[in-house]
């Protein structure tokens, strides 16, 4: 259950930035690959600790 409702937040975040990024100039700009790469690792992190959290958490 924890990991759909991640998923549904990332879901929700990237509609989120998607829209406020609509108009702007920055949104068909190239990112830099040094942003992307810690963005990744980011993700990963964030991956990598709901991961323990799911395991570690009861049902009840």
């Amino acid at each position: 259950h924890a990991k759909q409702q991640i998923a549904l937040e990332s879901q929700r975040t990237q509609e989120d930035i998607k829209v406020a990024v609509a108009d702007d100039d920055c949104a068909v700009r190239i990112v830099p690959s040094g942003a992307v790469k810690r963005l990744h690792e980011y993700a990963n992190g964030i991956r990598v600790g709901a991961g323990r959290s799911v395991t570690s958490q009861s049902d009840g």
